[in-house]
């Protein structure tokens, strides 16, 4: 074998592995873009809605209240998303040359701006309360952990549908719900039950879902 011949080939064989390894690597960052995609998908599944807000302070710009949104749904607590809601009101709670109608309570920026702090009071509980009832379901046998994780992303899309209006979203889901799950107890039987082991464990959190505007 020639000394050309052999210097061919031992390149030839660098530019293949060098290939496998760029390949790897690919592979490899597009699983981990993959897998990040689909934790912000979940993660930003229970978020606020825009339009939650938007009708708490109707009279702010829609610019404004989309702003306040975003950043209140990065916040990890529920004082540092009462905080930008407290810092955001004074100036944006009401448009600039927008007259409020003196008879909605929320013309009040005082009344609004409370509206507001229960609001984020309740989104927490929610979370609270539907994290309860899918360690619960899966806890009990009464759902497996495939069905659980798929009742909570149905409830999830359905809160996003009704824009944070919570009958609205449990009148959704259950209808949705016993379509899919078809067991003794009924879901409804069962998350009835449910419910009222973690209003009584939680009586707080049970009175912030009574929320309304």
């Amino acid at each position: 074998m020639g000394v050309v011949t052999l210097m061919f080939i031992i390149k030839q064989r660098n530019f293949i592995a060098i290939l496998k390894g760029s390949f790897r690597f690919s592979m490899t960052r597009a699983i981990t873009i993959f897998l990040l995609c689909s934790l912000s998908v979940y993660v930003a599944s229970d978020q606020i809605m825009v339009g939650a807000l938007q009708k708490i302070f109707p009279y702010a710009a829609a610019a404004k209240v989309k702003t306040l949104t975003n950043t209140v749904n990065k916040q990890k607590s529920i004082a540092k998303a009462k905080a930008v809601v407290k810092k955001w009101v004074p100036k944006n709670w009401k448009a600039t040359k927008v007259k409020p109608d003196a008879k909605n309570p929320l013309s009040k920026k005082g009344y609004a701006e409370k509206k507001a702090m229960t609001f984020i009071d309740y989104r927490y509980s929610l979370i609270k309360y539907i994290n309860y009832l899918y360690k619960q379901a899966i806890a009990t046998k009464y759902l497996t952990k495939e069905e659980a994780t798929s009742m909570r992303t149905l409830f999830w899309a359905a809160d996003a549908k009704a824009n944070n209006n919570y009958i609205e979203t449990t009148q959704t889901f259950m209808v949705e719900a016993s379509q899919k799950i078809h067991k003794t107890p009924s879901i409804d039987q069962a998350m009835g039950e449910l419910s009222g082991k973690f209003a009584k464990a939680n009586a707080k959190d049970n009175a912030n879902l009574q929320w309304t505007l």
